[in-house]
């Protein structure tokens, strides 16, 4: 692939994040993949990054991982709740 079809599809992957972003926060229903190009094969490879994302980088996008010290200070209450198990 050359490197404008390797930008149209990483650009539909990153417009399709930020779509389902916005439409979790509103309640609308996410819309198909907008124009990107008159040509034909910039628009196929925009509406394959489009429709390659996954449900878990849409689960990363809505609601992003906790950070690194929230995580340890979890785990820790989690190793302390099973050090006072029998």
């Amino acid at each position: 692939m050359g490197r404008n079809w390797d930008w149209s599809f990483a650009k539909g992957k990153e417009r399709r994040l930020q779509a389902e972003q916005a439409c979790h926060t509103s309640g609308q229903p996410v819309p198909p993949p907008p124009l990107h190009s008159h040509d034909g094969t910039m628009q196929s490879m925009f509406e394959n990054g489009w429709h390659s994302v996954t449900p878990v980088e849409i689960q990363r996008a809505i609601s992003p991982p906790p950070r690194i010290g929230e995580a340890l200070r979890n785990n820790q209450r989690l190793r302390d709740l099973l050090r006072i198990a029998p």
